[in-house]
C-alpha cells in the first residue's frame, strides 16, 4: 500500500511540473474513481438479486409446508428462519406474513416476505439506498379439515 502511495504521489508531483501531463493524470484518476464506483455497483445489484433468489426460495419451501397444514403459525415462522439461515439470511431483518390457520382444503394461501437491502456503493459519496425486497408465493391448502 505505501508504495502505492508513493507511485501516486510521484505521478502527482511529475504532473505539477507538467501542466499538459497534470491534466491527463487527472482524467486518468477520476475516470478510475468513476469505473471503481460502477464496478462495486454491480457488485450491489448482484447482491440485491442473490438476496431476492434466497428470499425467494426460503418462503417457496415455507409455503410448501404451509399448505399442508393449512395456514401459517408459529411453528411454520421458525421453520422459515431455519431455511433463511441456512441459506444466509438474517431472519431477524425478515418481515414475513402469511394466511393463518386455519383454512379449508382448496382455500387460497399466500406467504409475503420482504426485507431491506442497503447499496453500499454510494456510501462513499454520502448516499445511501435502501431497497426493499417483497417476495409473495400463493398456493392452495392441501388438507381437508372436519
Amino acid at each position: 500500500m505505501r508504495k502505492f502511495k508513493l507511485f501516486f504521489f510521484k505521478i502527482i508531483k511529475r504532473g505539477k511540473k507538467n501542466q499538459h501531463g497534470f491534466s491527463e493524470t487527472t482524467v486518468i484518476i477520476y475516470s478510475l474513481l468513476v469505473f471503481m464506483i460502477f464496478a462495486v455497483l454491480y457488485v450491489d445489484l448482484y447482491g440485491y438479486f442473490y438476496t431476492k433468489n434466497n428470499l425467494k426460495q426460503a418462503v417457496d419451501e415455507t409455503l410448501t409446508l404451509v399448505k399442508f397444514e393449512n395456514g401459517f403459525d408459529d411453528r411454520t415462522r421458525n421453520y422459515f428462519e431455519n431455511i433463511a439461515a441456512k441459506l444466509g439470511l438474517d431472519a431477524s431483518k425478515i418481515n414475513l406474513q402469511g394466511t393463518p390457520k386455519t383454512v379449508q382444503r382448496g382455500d387460497p394461501l399466500e406467504l409475503v416476505a420482504s426485507t431491506y437491502y442497503e447499496v453500499r456503493g454510494l456510501r462513499p459519496l454520502n448516499h445511501p439506498i435502501t431497497v426493499q425486497i417483497v417476495v409473495r408465493s400463493h398456493g392452495l391448502a392441501h388438507s381437508k379439515i372436519r
